[in-house]
Parts: C-alpha cells; sequence; structure tokens
C-alpha cells in the first residue's frame, strides 16, 4: 500500500515537472451591483467586479495558484471550492470551509495552489453557507494536450436560477418556522449571466426594474464546423433542460470524464453542478438557432406553501440564447455584438421537437474503459431524510442526522489524531479500498449528490417511484457512466462505487444548496493512517487558522 501511494506521488511530480507551467490569478471577492435579469441588485458577489466570475483555462499538467482576497464589504468568511478537483496530494485545497481549511476572514487572503491532473469542464464556487447563490462561482476550463475530440471551436455556456434577496435573507427565512422546510423559489434564471423577470411583478415588490437591461446572447458561429459546447449548471435548487435547436447533441464529456464514443440526444437534462460538454455541427440552412435551457419547474415548485418568493409564477422558465451563423451578407459592423435585446415580455417560440431523444447517461462509457471494480471492501447506506428537530425546524439528514460544522476544520482533527464528531456524519475507509455507497431517497424531489476528491462509478439509479434499493430486484452495471455528481430521484434509489486512492477529508452531500445547508451532508474520512503518516500542516493553512482564532497544532511525522 504504502510502495504504491508513493510510486503514484512519484510519478505525478514527474508529469508536472516535464510538463506544468504556472498559472496566476488574483481574485477580488466583494459585493458589486447590476441588474442580471433586469432587476437591480446591489449585493453581487463578484471576483474583481465581474459576474460570473472569470473563466480560468490551463491545461493538464500547470500549476493553478489563486490569491484570494476577501474584500466583501460586509466582513463575512469565504472560501473557494474547485469543484471536481482530486487536490491529490493536497488536500487542503479543496477549499471545503471547516472540512479542509478554516474560513478566510474578511479583509484578508489566502493562496491556493494545486496541480491540475485532470481534464474536462469544472467550476469554482464558494463553500461558506449559500453564498455562491449571490453570484460568486466561475468556470474552471481544463484542455488536454492531445484531446479526444477533434473540433474547431468552443461554447462555454453556465446557468444557474438566480435571488433577488441576498443568501443571509434566504438562509435566516429557510432555517426558520416560516419556511417549513420549503427552500426559496428562485425568481429568475440566467445564462452565461444574463435573464429576464416581470417588470410590473418587480414594481409591485418596490424594486427598480429595466426592461432594456434584459438580454441574452449571441453564440457566433461558421456554417460547417464542429463545435464543442459545453454547459455547466451552476444553480442552486434547479435542474435545466437543454437543447439546441436544429442540432443534435453528441455527447463526449460529463463531469470531466470522456466519453468513448459520442452518445446522441435531442435534450439533456443538467442537475445542480453538473457537466457535459457536446458536439454540434454547424450544417443548418437557417442564419440563427435557439440555444434553450429550460427550468424544470415541477421539480422545485413541490411544496404548496408561502414562500419568501411572493411571485412564483414570475419565474420564466423558458431561458434562451442565440446560435448565429456567419454569412458573407453579415454586416461586419455587427459581429462585435455579443447579447440582444429580449425582454420579459418577448415570446419564446416552441421548439418543435416531436418525441425528443433524452440523454441516457448510463450510456456515457468512459473513454479509458476502465469499468468499476466487481466487489467492493466498504459499503455504506445512506437514507436521504428530512425530519424535525426539537426547535421545530425541519432539517435535511443522512440517516436521521443533520450535518452541522465542528470548530475545528475535520481534516485538521484527523491529522492529529482525533474522531470527527458525529454530527459531521464520518464515514472511515482505509487505503485502496473499493467503497460502494448506496442512497435512498425515500421523499419527493430529486437530489443531486456530489463528491469532492474523487469521480465515481454509477451503477445503478432507479426512476422516480422505485423505491429502495434492493439487489435481487436491482440489476447495478459495471461499464456504465463515470462523474462527480449524480442524481437520485424521488422515491428511489442510486448506486455509486469508488476506489479509495486520495488521502484526505471529503464532504459527500446534495448539491441542492439548501438541502446543503440544511444538513444533507457526510464527511469521507480516507486512508486516515496514511494522512497522519505523509502528511504536515501547510504553512498557508496555519496562517489562515490563525487568523480565526484557531491553532494547528505541529504535526511530526512518525
Amino acid at each position: 500500500m504504502e510502495l504504491s501511494l508513493f510510486y503514484s506521488i512519484f510519478i505525478f511530480c514527474i508529469l508536472t515537472l516535464a510538463t506544468g507551467k504556472r498559472i496566476h490569478y488574483e481574485f477580488n471577492v466583494k459585493y458589486t451591483s447590476g441588474a442580471p435579469d433586469g432587476v437591480s441588485k446591489t449585493k453581487i458577489l463578484s471576483v474583481n467586479g465581474l459576474f460570473p466570475g472569470p473563466t480560468i483555462e490551463a491545461q493538464v499538467g500547470d500549476i493553478l495558484e489563486v490569491v484570494v482576497h476577501n474584500r466583501i464589504q460586509d466582513g463575512q468568511n469565504v472560501s473557494i471550492h474547485w469543484h471536481g478537483i482530486y487536490h491529490r496530494n493536497k488536500p487542503f485545497e479543496d477549499g471545503a470551509s471547516y472540512v479542509t481549511q478554516c474560513p478566510l476572514i474578511g479583509g484578508q487572503s489566502q493562496t491556493y495552489v494545486f496541480e491540475l491532473e485532470q481534464s474536462g469542464t469544472y467550476w469554482y464556487h464558494s463553500h461558506v453557507m449559500s453564498q455562491y447563490t449571490e453570484g460568486l462561482w466561475g468556470a474552471l476550463i481544463i484542455r488536454n494536450t492531445h484531446e479526444l475530440y477533434r473540433y474547431d471551436g468552443e461554447i462555454l455556456i453556465a446557468v444557474n436560477d438566480w435571488y433577488h434577496r441576498t443568501a443571509h435573507e434566504n438562509e435566516l427565512w429557510y432555517i426558520s418556522l416560516l419556511s417549513h422546510g420549503n427552500p426559496p423559489y428562485p425568481d429568475s434564471a440566467l445564462l452565461n449571466g444574463r435573464g429576464r423577470y416581470p417588470c410590473d411583478l418587480a414594481i409591485k415588490r418596490f424594486r427598480n426594474c429595466s426592461s432594456e437591461d434584459q438580454r441574452r446572447h449571441i453564440f457566433r458561429v461558421d456554417p460547417n464546423k464542429k463545435y464543442r459546447v459545453r454547459v455547466i449548471n451552476t444553480g442552486s435548487d434547479s435542474a435545466f433542460r437543454f437543447s439546441i435547436d436544429g442540432h443534435n447533441l453528441q455527447t463526449i464529456e460529463v463531469d470531466g470524464v470522456d466519453v468513448l464514443k459520442p452518445v446522441e440526444a435531442d435534450i439533456a437534462i443538467i442537475s445542480q453542478a453538473q457537466r457535459y460538454s457536446f458536439l454540434i455541427e454547424t450544417k443548418g440552412d437557417l442564419d440563427e438557432y435557439l440555444i434553450r435551457a429550460d427550468i424544470m419547474t415541477e421539480v422545485i415548485m413541490i411544496i404548496e406553501r408561502e414562500n419568501i418568493n411572493p411571485y412564483p409564477e414570475a419565474l420564466l422558465p423558458n431561458i434562451t440564447a442565440v446560435l448565429k451563423y456567419r454569412r458573407p451578407s453579415d454586416d461586419p459592423l455587427l459581429e462585435h455584438l455579443l447579447t440582444e435585446h429580449h425582454d420579459w415580455r418577448a415570446i419564446v417560440p416552441p421548439s418543435g421537437l416531436i418525441d425528443p431523444v433524452y440523454l441516457d447517461e448510463h450510456l456515457l462509457q468512459p473513454a479509458d474503459r476502465i469499468d468499476a471494480p466487481g466487489f467492493f471492501d466498504t459499503e455504506f447506506t445512506l437514507q436521504a431524510n428530512f425530519t424535525y428537530t426539537e426547535d421545530g425546524i425541519r432539517r435535511a439528514t443522512f440517516n436521521g442526522t443533520p450535518y452541522s460544522h465542528p470548530d475545528f476544520p475535520t481534516l485538521m482533527s484527523i491529522m492529529i489524531d482525533e474522531p470527527a464528531p458525529p454530527r459531521t456524519i464520518p464515514l472511515y475507509v482505509q487505503y485502496g479500498d473499493v467503497v460502494q455507497i448506496i442512497v435512498n431517497n425515500p421523499f419527493y424531489g430529486p437530489h443531486p449528490f456530489h463528491l469532492h476528491g474523487h469521480h465515481f462509478w454509477v451503477l445503478g439509479t432507479g426512476e422516480q417511484f422505485d423505491g429502495d434499493y434492493n439487489p435481487t430486484r436491482h440489476d447495478l452495471r459495471l461499464n456504465g457512466v463515470r462523474r462527480d455528481t449524480f442524481v437520485v430521484q424521488q422515491l428511489s434509489w442510486g448506486v455509486i462505487r469508488f476506489v479509495a486512492d486520495n488521502p484526505g477529508v471529503w464532504l459527500f452531500h446534495c448539491h441542492n444548496d439548501w438541502h446543503n445547508i440544511m444538513g444533507m451532508v457526510a464527511t469521507l474520512i480516507e486512508a486516515p493512517e496514511v494522512l497522519r503518516q505523509n502528511y504536515t500542516f501547510p504553512s498557508e493553512s496555519i496562517r489562515v487558522c490563525k487568523m480565526q482564532g484557531i491553532d494547528l497544532p505541529i504535526v511530526m511525522k512518525p
């Protein structure tokens, strides 16, 4: 075991030294104002004044260095999670607050440095309460030295739900008796930071709204070419149906994993935190086509109670952009236009699809042809429950216990041979174990689950109302999709499997952000002996925790 760990570290270091370059970013995180959907908002969490945050572009083998300056005006803590990145040999860089680090206090800075060993479509976001719902996120694109699929250009699309109230307002309401456990309804949907909202209802809410500010993106393409369309769902409460009129979606990547053969579909359902890459061929006869991302309102509006959002019906679920072909007759002066006016009164025409083919994720076999192990060493069964605590608050739980973060980061506790607090729902595994996790969802509404530090094989998921997993009734497959975020449908089940080859402390949680902050979280304690024998606290971890009044003891290797 120790030899294989050393060998993997050695080989990766050699590859990094041979190919990597250092990429440096400065992130100034602070509130700015704007009107992404036409409604003015003074508290948008931005990076360098931008929403969405800047796209990070790199290659496999690069070393990414990001200095985060916490300039949030009201003194909030912050941390940045690099969603989908392994952080192999550097688990302190994962960015999960009170798990792998102390959160960064206001007015201070923190440097993240880690190697990029994976290619694909990833993203970064805040991992403090529901901060990222205010806009603190951006894309992270890692290209391979030799991409598996050839194409002539790229289009990057991020879709998300959007709230006019601040994250803090939504949190206070949600974690109260008033919500009855019903998450805040989104006000609108955005595509690359653009959307629309009915201004007549905004005025009733005493909010400034300008239909002139409501615009949608234009993506210009050349005819008879092949484009890679990367799509990221950065939303908190909403899944989207994604399609492009007149174009077949050839799926070539899922959550950073290349697919062996393109899988074709007309529509792909993309849940919170999931990513896909599609190839499209621009062989259409028309000059322009609609790109569609439709919020699945039938999923988010499942509890009929009074909500902090007084006008849930105001949500316009059909968000669009324009795929525009370049033609010889085009006015060259218009080439620079990246958006067009599209306000809340505009009618979105139907797609015209008849019996559309939906993407089946289980057909997305990994390009490396590596199947899941045919056995497991350790198995956990998690019931994704909701329960009322003594104070009458409806909490999200695993196996009846809601997660709450500890006072001391869990990774640091493991490093000094202290047990993880029970309220963190610790799942201990040894280095090299094949781990199987069964998740049962006995309630209404789906859950998108994300595991930090790993990709995993999805051995099977049930249809809605299929009940708990039963090995005598449900078949599993070893050669299916491998990803880092999967969905368990309502009143149904899912089974994943992975190899515990990345020592660290990694969260497994629902990426519906409201369920996350209410406790549907477990903590994978992976290879604790290896951590204690091979790792010490980085100086940056010591410094950031010191600012929180937490002293990390000196850890000596045995």
